[in-house]
């Protein structure tokens, strides 16, 4: 299996890693906070889902343009200012859904150049889409692993 194929199979597996970490959990599950200043549930969930539109966007850029200039965004801003903290868990976890989907079905018809096309982000560096999908792949997982620590923490409270 080549490297791009096998970067698109662990970024589509993303959409079951996150909905299998909500599986289950509870409105005011969703509402705890490990600690102080820590993300709860919702807000892990609203931030994935957030990512997904940047992760879209960038994705697209590199394909359909020549070594596009990727736009950084302040998580800590979105997180304060877009309702992080009343977000509903599920409710984020479809809007993920959809944008993960039909991104993984973009990835998937590209051929295989198409992933040395390179996008230029201002903190990363030039990048080609290989390493995008991979990064943000991988970024799914690690919050899903998140969510199931607070869960974790939440039923030991």
């Amino acid at each position: 299996m080549s490297d791009h194929t096998q970067a698109v199979a662990r970024f589509r597996a993303g959409l079951s890693a996150f909905a299998d970490a909500l599986r289950g959990a509870t409105a005011e599950e969703t509402s705890f906070a490990p600690a102080p200043g820590k993300w709860n549930i919702r807000q892990l969930a609203r931030h994935v889902a957030d990512t997904e539109i940047v992760v879209s966007m960038r994705m697209r850029q590199i394909v359909a343009e020549d070594s596009p200039t990727l736009i950084p965004f302040d998580q800590e801003k979105w997180a304060a200012h877009l309702g992080y903290e009343t977000a509903d868990a599920f409710d984020s976890l479809g809007r993920f859904q959809s944008l993960r989907e039909d991104t993984a079905r973009l990835l998937e018809t590209l051929p295989a150049e198409a992933f040395s096309r390179v996008g230029i982000h201002p903190e990363r560096g030039a990048k080609p889409l290989l390493e995008w999908v991979q990064l943000f792949g991988n970024h799914v997982f690690t919050h899903a692993d998140q969510i199931r620590g607070i869960r974790e923490t939440w039923s030991k409270k």
